[in-house]
């Protein structure tokens, strides 16, 4: 015997549940429940269907607000998701949450995209160098950054059915302007190209030479 309480309880994916249910039945196993029906009546498996589907609905509707919440916030300006490198996440006093520059995080950046702009050396050697200033994002994440219109206070809504994408002014405070941003967009998409050494670290040895019955020669 399986107990459980509703049918939304036994499973929230009706064909699962389907195929489970067969499963008890072939070995003889009874459902305990204070929604009982008795599927040897075929009206029955009308109510089932509906007991089963409601779950799988419930979900899918609660995902699609969601999803509508969070793009509504985007479109008013508001960052969600999990502060990148640069910022952190701060309340209001009415419990509102935002996110807030770390300046000492925010430093480099701006020294990194600087660097980029000016097109010394290249991005690999930049991320290099951030590094030994503090940076702690990965090289993948770091191409991400570089990238990320959210530095410069704007934030990028994606395209949505007949709805195309654009972008919208943040309500959080800018890292770098919107100008710098642009300048190194072009320096990444080649627009800007130059020759831009690499910087290449490597370890001076000492070389001991011992010279064994040299003589002057004549």
């Amino acid at each position: 015997m399986v107990l459980f309480t509703k049918w939304d309880r036994f499973s929230r994916n009706a064909v699962d549940a389907y195929q489970m249910i067969n499963l008890l039945r072939k070995m003889g196993v009874e459902q305990a429940i204070e929604q009982p029906l008795d599927l040897s009546i075929p009206e029955n498996k009308m109510m089932l269907a509906f007991y089963l589907a409601a779950p799988k609905v419930e979900n899918d509707r609660r995902a699609l607000n969601t999803m509508h919440g969070m793009r509504r916030a985007r479109k008013e300006g508001r960052y969600m998701g999990t502060a990148p490198f640069g910022y952190m996440h701060k309340t209001t006093e009415d419990g509102r949450k935002y996110i807030a520059i770390n300046e000492k995080q925010a430093a480099v950046i701006r020294w990194a995209f600087h660097e980029i702009a000016k097109k010394a050396f290249n991005t690999e050697s930049i991320y290099v160098l951030a590094k030994k200033k503090g940076l702690t994002v990965t090289k993948s994440g770091f191409w991400v950054m570089i990238k990320n219109p959210l530095y410069c206070g704007k934030i990028f809504i994606l395209k949505y059915k007949d709805e195309n994408s654009y972008f919208v002014t943040g309500q959080h405070e800018a890292i770098i302007s919107e100008e710098l941003f642009n300048q190194v967009q072009e320096v990444l998409d080649g627009r800007s190209r130059v020759y831009r050494p690499k910087i290449v670290t490597f370890t001076l040895k000492i070389l001991h030479l011992e010279i064994i019955n040299s003589k002057p020669r004549r």
